[in-house]
């Protein structure tokens, strides 16, 4: 193994037993980086060996990123635990904000997979919902430090920020993402009242109210047990708490 990956394998060991991330990151990691075709910046795909440095270099990112937040965080920093040059992460990556992005959107592509074959399968709206729950919460858990950043960067769904290390044009795109998830949800929401499962309600705030509810409570490390906290979600959302 080379040296940057020997390194990196240790800061994530380190990181597991220290951070909040829980013991599935280095699957959940590796799956997301080879779950796309890589390219570099110029559109070209890359030979099996450029993207296994190009997957190093994404490895570095999500510790130093999650580690130490957006704005603290350093390409330098990334460059020295991923082992290799600023050429190299420059042949990949524009500037810090598209390898950030980056890194977003590759460890979305399974979850946003998983979400979407709930939402197109033949089970019914209620099992999709509680099917759904547990996907948004496995995924926050073992996302939290990273998406933590993300968020306090875009501002969750929020309104322009002096603060924000992004621009307007960049924090939308980051919203996006928010949208097209929560989304999925809302199209679940729609398909139950559409069949009568569900009563007439705002299918866009009661999608939003779930999910900031699931991410709370992954945040705010309150989860627990997944499939239990889980149930417990989706009951309070589908039955509420008042007693029948």
């Amino acid at each position: 193994m080379p040296d940057g990956k020997k390194e990196i394998s240790k800061i994530c060991r380190m990181y597991l037993t220290n951070g909040t991330i829980g013991r599935r990151v280095i699957p959940y990691l590796t799956d997301s980086m080879e779950a796309t075709m890589s390219y570099n910046r110029d559109g070209l795909a890359l030979s099996s060996d450029s993207r296994s440095k190009r997957q190093q270099i994404l490895e570095a990112a999500y510790i130093v990123f999650s580690r130490n937040g957006y704005h603290r965080a350093t390409v330098d920093e990334i460059i020295a635990l991923a082992d290799t040059g600023k050429g190299t992460v420059y042949n990949y990556f524009v500037n810090k904000e598209q390898l950030f992005y980056t890194l977003i959107k590759e460890r979305s592509i399974p979850f946003d997979r998983a979400l979407e074959e709930i939402v197109v399968s033949q089970e019914p709206p209620m099992e999709k919902i509680k099917a759904m729950i547990k996907v948004f919460l496995e995924f926050y858990i073992v996302n939290a430090d990273l998406w933590r950043v993300m968020m306090h960067e875009v501002r969750g769904f929020g309104h322009d920020d002096e603060t924000s290390s992004f621009t307007q044009e960049q924090r939308e795109k980051y919203h996006q993402g928010f949208h097209d998830t929560i989304g999925m949800l809302e199209k679940v929401l729609a398909e139950g009242v559409s069949k009568g499962v569900f009563r007439e309600c705002d299918v866009v705030k009661c999608a939003h109210g779930l999910f900031s509810v699931i991410v709370m409570l992954a945040f705010q490390k309150m989860a627990g047990d997944v499939e239990a906290c889980a149930q417990m979600i989706a009951d309070m959302f589908l039955y509420g708490v008042a007693k029948q």
